[in-house]
């Protein structure tokens, strides 16, 4: 009986996989229905995008929540690739490296989550346009169950994204096993964190985001008075989104076009619940939508279209996109300490280039909050800025003590040039001080003489620029 019972599991199991990959392979080749955007034809700007959220709308039925862990078995599915178990995984956008090998995998329902308490512990459901923004509620079907914009991702880095915007990080605070980054924004224009996912799925949240901002346009006046939204939505049926994130959305989703995986779970969205994302199907109508000939977005694009920063460890890479230099001159990369007062530190001559940059060591700016903006100049001596892009620079002082184990002499050696005083305190291991003295930093270099010290294992203290630097002596005379 027992041995029955089990036999008719395994069956089950393989039904249902075979399902799976049956689902898989026709959602592959399935297409939009003929005719389905009939209604969109010859439309553009505030015209196309209503008739499109009439088309997505019309047929579409609201699913439970719990709904989405069944339907991620069938379209948010890949061959596995590591480890052992079932034969597909769950396809997690904050833990996939697309042509590289996967940190890790998730076997699809098993892993689920759950709790979690670190990264590869269990996938959730990621609301990309996040729930909060729009006061939603999972017990209740509509926007807070949409499959098209929910996607399974890992749950801790779900969790570290919490409700910040989609941005490029110009220096992070977490990363996650993929890449996936949550830092300051790299792009003038944004305030506070945002979260950055890798490139091979920066056109699938915009794209995801788009059709939120088309299938639920009339609710936007009110979703947009969120203090959280207030860098993404505009409280309108058109444009709907801020000019500033429309320009990021359009620039992911032409630099990361369309893939299989989005086809299969836009004819998956359409088994499950009845509609598609018209930006996944048909890409040009993401510009047909939102151009600068459109009322209201005369600003898209502008001269400049984003001005952004990097920090590579000390060298801080400025880059600038632009859209047109008809009657322009130059460039002038301006620099302030305080946010007001601002001095040109570089001039670019305008070159018909589409994308310029400016890199600037930062070693001796280290924690500090610096700012930066973009002048551009024409020929007959008009001018007008960019936005202000704002980064603080960690410390990041390391230092290194040596000899090791040291006698008489001790020496410590930064990874900068300072030159300033600071605070040394030698500690034994019951942590009792035992010698306390400022010292000088010249050149990076600080020599102190330890012979009151006694053979044994201490702890090295500086205190510099408010931050504690720690290291480990032995002291063997």
């Amino acid at each position: 009986m027992h041995s029955t019972i089990q036999v008719l599991q395994q069956k089950t199991k393989q039904s249902i996989l075979l399902l799976g990959l049956i689902f898989f392979t026709l959602a592959i080749f399935a297409q939009a229905p003929a005719g389905y955007y009939n209604a969109a034809n010859g439309l553009s700007c505030a015209q196309l995008k209503t008739a499109l959220k009439n088309i997505i709308t019309a047929g579409n039925t609201a699913r439970a929540y719990g709904d989405l862990w069944t339907q991620y078995q069938l379209t948010d599915i890949k061959p596995r690739t590591i480890g052992t178990g079932s034969a597909n995984v769950i396809y997690d956008i904050y833990s996939a490296k697309p042509g590289q090998t996967d940190p890790y995998q998730y076997t699809p329902g098993t892993h689920q989550c759950g709790s979690y308490s670190a990264e590869n512990n269990c996938y959730n459901r990621e609301h990309s346009v996040p729930q909060s923004w729009f006061n939603g509620n999972t017990a209740v079907p509509g926007p807070t169950t949409d499959y098209l914009h929910i996607f399974p991702t890992d749950g801790w880095v779900n969790g570290k994204r919490a409700n910040f915007i989609y941005g490029e990080v110009a220096s992070s605070s977490f990363t996650s096993l993929n890449g996936s980054k949550l830092g300051t924004s790299s792009i003038a224009g944004f305030t506070g964190s945002v979260f950055e996912p890798i490139d091979s799925f920066k056109g699938d949240v915009a794209r995801a985001f788009l059709y939120f901002v088309t299938r639920y346009q009339d609710d936007m006046p009110t979703y947009a008075l969120n203090a959280e939204a207030a860098q993404s939505f505009e409280g309108n049926t058109f444009p709907s989104v801020k000019i500033e994130y429309l320009k990021l959305m359009i620039k992911w989703h032409n630099n990361d076009p369309v893939s299989e995986k989005e086809r299969t779970r836009n004819n998956g969205a359409y088994a499950f619940q009845g509609n598609r994302n018209p930006y996944i199907d048909n890409p040009s109508y993401v510009n047909s939508v939102w151009n600068s000939t459109c009322p209201g977005l005369s600003a898209l694009p502008v001269d400049i279209l984003f001005f952004a920063g990097k920090l590579d460890g000390s060298m801080l890479n400025l880059t600038w996109e632009v859209g047109t230099e008809i009657n322009l001159k130059q460039y002038e990369v301006e620099e302030s300490l305080n946010g007001i007062n601002f001095k040109t530190i570089h001039i670019q001559e305008a070159q018909q280039l589409k994308n310029y940059a400016f890199s600037k060591n930062m070693e001796l700016l280290r924690g500090r909050r610096i700012y930066y903006r973009i002048k551009k100049v024409d020929l007959d001596g008009k001018s007008a800025y960019s936005d202000v892009f704002t980064i603080h620079l960690p410390l990041n002082v390391k230092f290194e003590v040596y000899p090791n184990p040291v006698k008489n002499q001790l020496t410590l050696r930064f990874n900068n040039n300072a030159n300033e005083s600071a605070q040394l305190e030698v500690i034994d291991l019951v942590g009792k001080t035992i010698l306390s003295k400022k010292v000088l930093i010249s050149n990076g270099v600080v020599n102190t003489n330890i012979e009151s010290l006694s053979n044994g294992t201490y702890f090295v203290k500086l205190n510099y620029r408010g931050e504690m630097l720690t290291a480990r002596i032995i002291v063997d005379k």
